[in-house]
């Protein structure tokens, strides 16, 4: 990096405090929340930004004369990873801030890994699912979104326990989607079943192999762990060739693109997804109900920023933590906190003790809720 770059780097502090300004007697807790705000991706960070704001917002106006007020500032990696490790460096060095949410990617929160270990920052994950995050060895790194190979997993158990005798798992050698396939075999295996599994080219895909060696093992359920963009045209060479089972998608097919580009072939589609359905989770219906009113519809993306600040302050609240120290250990030790996206209690490595994730079939050009991946008390369903 020159030094252009880094001067220019400074500059790039784009968010604000709490709608009105805490008096100089009030308590502060300070976040920061490091995300794109411009690029190609500026859409989906400041999502993020503004389900901060708007946790921050909404937990100020009902705060308590000795609570703590909540400020924030979002700095802008631009999603490139060597601004990420420069902007979480700003995050990082600004003494005041007890806590950081971010990133995007799974290659801008990699490379900033080490610079929050070593300043002993919380970092809370607030959408990377890549199982890296957490296989570092890092005590500080706190994950929303339920890990890769755990989803493969809840997916795999989900396929046998409605009646699979031979699934099938089929994916591409890229980021994400091979510990998510991993993680379904391992399942499998676990609950006495044999699952095959196809893996092709991301950057070449040869759909009709991948198809020929699928339908070589005669499965009755073909699970795509990938994305809608790049898996989603497997699904017509399959039915093509004389596939009439069902098919699983995993959360890269939670995507328009599935209802729309491959709305005849997804058509009874099971999609898994982090994103609960919130009709039936009552305890956030408030939450859900003044989001919606001052920002509109909340994102999946939103949501987690507005987690992430509950999260935080949950545990600030339960411990008394005013230190980036006792803020780890309130998040590991301090059992379980709720939060808009689901109840969470984490485990050593930072992922959440009892992943779970929900289901939704593809039922008329529409995402349909079905179930949960296991009952917990968040989801009435």
């Amino acid at each position: 990096m020159n030094r252009g770059d880094f001067l220019r780097g400074t500059a790039n502090v784009v968010g604000a405090a709490a709608t009105l300004p805490p008096s100089p007697f009030t308590p502060t807790l300070r976040l920061a929340v490091v995300c794109p705000q411009s690029g190609i991706d500026r859409v989906i960070g400041q999502q993020l930004v503004t389900g901060v704001r708007a946790a921050v917002d909404y937990e100020n106006n009902l705060r308590a004369p000795t609570d703590p007020a909540l400020l924030y500032t979002a700095y802008d990696d631009h999603n490139i990873p060597s601004d990420a490790v420069v902007q979480s460096s700003f995050a990082v060095g600004n003494p005041d801030t007890l806590a950081t949410i971010g990133h995007l990617s799974s290659a801008a929160t990699l490379v900033a890994l080490q610079g929050y270990g070593s300043a002993q920052m919380p970092l809370i994950v607030p959408t990377v699912t890549d199982d890296q995050i957490t296989a570092k060895g890092y005590r500080n790194i706190f994950r929303l979104p339920t890990k890769d190979s755990d989803e493969g997993g809840l997916v795999a158990q989900y396929a046998i326990s409605t009646g699979s005798k031979a699934p099938h798992v089929v994916t591409q050698d890229g980021d994400y989607g091979p510990a998510v396939a991993g993680g379904f075999t391992r399942r499998a295996s676990a609950m006495h079943m044999s699952a095959a599994s196809t893996t092709c080219s991301l950057d070449k895909p040869d759909f009709a192999k991948a198809a020929a060696d699928v339908l070589a093992h005669q499965p009755d359920c073909v699970a795509l762990a990938g994305n809608a963009e790049d898996l989603g045209p497997l699904m017509a060479i399959l039915r093509a060739g004389g596939y009439t089972g069902r098919f699983l998608g995993t959360q890269g097919f939670f995507d328009a693109l599935t209802v729309q580009r491959f709305a005849k072939e997804a058509e009874g589609m099971v999609v898994s997804s982090n994103v609960p359905y919130y009709p039936l989770a009552p305890t956030v219906a408030r939450d859900v109900a003044d989001y919606q009113a001052h920002y509109g519809a909340l994102t999946p993306v939103a949501a987690f920023g507005y987690a992430a600040v509950q999260l935080i302050q949950l545990a600030q609240r339960r411990s008394g933590a005013t230190t980036r120290a006792g803020m780890i250990r309130a998040l590991a030790t301090g059992g379980s906190y709720d939060t808009v996206t689901g109840s969470y209690t984490f485990g050593a490595t930072g992922d959440v003790f009892d992943p779970n994730c929900y289901f939704y079939k593809v039922s008329g050009g529409k995402f349909a809720y079905e179930r949960q991946a296991h009952r917990s008390g968040f989801m009435l369903k």
